[in-house]
């Protein structure tokens, strides 16, 4: 955060948050990094700080952490993707956007580890960004996140047919922020005993958290959730029926490629399920 900060001038229409969480309009959690608005462009930004070595396509990404380690994740920048749709779509909802046409929501990812190898390649590069680095000796400068937001990068992160992001396009965001709710990354929440922290994975209706008791920290779960959709009577008892359903189904059933559902609990966020 602190090296994007620094590489930013000071003036509008250069505007950032940071480490907010947004609740969509079907009630999602989404936790994002940065958010940064700026003449080249509308960004949010996934930022990693892995280090080793980077590798994979446009889908899948393989971090190799040396010493033999290593591990396979879906590629952030396809997360980033839904979260910049989820966000663009509640801020044309608000008061303050709703006549505008609003400015192309780029997603980036940001590999903020200074010595990080990329490896990746073709389409998969696309959207991804390390720090920039001054020339030394006969190694050129190398253009990095910095660049992108400056408007001194590849342009590939923008849409040149999109309206002018000025000192009006700005506030006019900004108000829609505040409309929006949107707020600081909520650590301390939970669910019954558990803290959520971390999104594992997106379903059509749900969620599922990676979790920790909260008073025995090495007791993780996977938690199941089914966000409540506002405060939608039908739509409330909806989700608890496909909750239960769920529950229903795959009680008894003893599989080693099954997860047995543990527990089952409401809370304010919405049904849960514990794994």
């Amino acid at each position: 955060m602190a090296f994007v900060r620094a590489g930013l001038p000071d003036h509008e229409p250069f505007r950032a948050w940071a480490c907010f969480e947004v609740v969509a309009e079907d009630a999602s959690v989404h936790e994002v990094d940065l958010l940064v608005l700026a003449p080249a462009g509308f960004f949010l930004i996934e930022i990693k700080s892995w280090e080793g070595t980077v590798s994979g396509d446009v889908g899948t990404w393989r971090i190799d952490g040396g010493g033999g380690r290593g591990r396979t994740v879906d590629s952030p920048l396809l997360l980033a993707n839904r979260k910049a749709r989820k966000l663009v779509s509640l801020l044309r909802q608000q008061k303050a956007t709703r006549s505008l046409r609003l400015p192309y929501l780029a997603p980036l990812v940001f590999l903020s580890h200074p010595d990080v190898r990329c490896e990746l390649a073709g389409s998969a590069r696309q959207g991804v960004w390390l720090r920039d680095r001054p020339a030394v000796g006969a190694a050129p400068a190398r253009p990095g996140i910095r660049s992108v937001l400056r408007g001194e990068g590849r342009g590939e992160t923008g849409r040149s047919d999109g309206p002018r992001i000025d000192r009006p396009m700005a506030k006019a965001i900004a108000r829609a922020v505040e409309e929006a709710g949107i707020r600081p990354t909520e650590r301390g929440r939970k669910v019954g005993d558990f803290g959520l922290d971390e999104l594992l994975f997106q379903g059509p209706h749900y969620q599922d958290w990676l979790g920790h008791h909260l008073n025995v920290e090495q007791i993780k779960q996977w938690i199941r959730l089914y966000p409540y959709a506002s405060a939608n009577a039908a739509g409330r008892a909806e989700l608890e029926r496909e909750a239960q359903r769920e529950l229903t189904a795959l009680e008894g059933l003893d599989h080693p490629g099954l997860l047995a559902p543990l527990h089952y609990s409401s809370s304010e966020l919405g049904p849960p399920t514990k794994w």
